[in-house]
C-alpha cells in the first residue's frame, strides 16, 4: 500500500527500555508494542503496523489516517533520547532502526 504521494508509508519510531520491557512508539501516528528483546519489539512493530494499516484502510479509507501522532515527549526522545535508546524507521517493505546519537 503506498501513501497519497506513490511512496510506500513510512513511520519513524522511537525503542527504548522502560520498566524491564523494550517499548517501541511510533510517532507520525500513536501506534506502539513492548517486548523483552529488541528483536521480540521490533517483530511486534511489524505486527501492529500491518494490522492498524489495514485497520484503518477499512475505518476511513486512508493509510493510518484516524490514528493521532505520538505524544510530544515521544518527539523529544526522538530527537535527543538517551544514547540507550534507538530510533528507527518501518515502512510497508521494512523496519530499520539505529542508536540514537549522543
Amino acid at each position: 500500500m503506498m501513501s497519497d504521494e506513490g511512496q510506500p508509508n513510512t513511520l519513524r519510531f522511537v525503542l527504548f527500555k522502560e520498566e524491564g520491557v523494550f517499548v517501541a512508539i511510533c510517532l507520525e501516528h500513536y501506534i506502539g508494542t513492548q517486548g523483552a528483546t529488541t528483536e521480540e519489539v521490533e517483530q511486534r512493530l511489524r505486527t501492529v503496523y500491518r494490522a492498524e494499516l489495514d485497520t484503518s484502510l477499512a475505518r476511513c479509507g486512508k493509510p493510518f489516517g484516524d490514528i493521532p501522532p505520538a505524544p510530544d515527549q515521544y518527539f523529544d526522545l526522538w530527537k535527543k533520547g538517551p544514547p540507550t535508546a534507538a530510533r528507527g524507521r518501518i515502512s510497508d517493505k521494512n523496519i530499520q532502526a539505529h542508536a540514537l546519537a549522543a
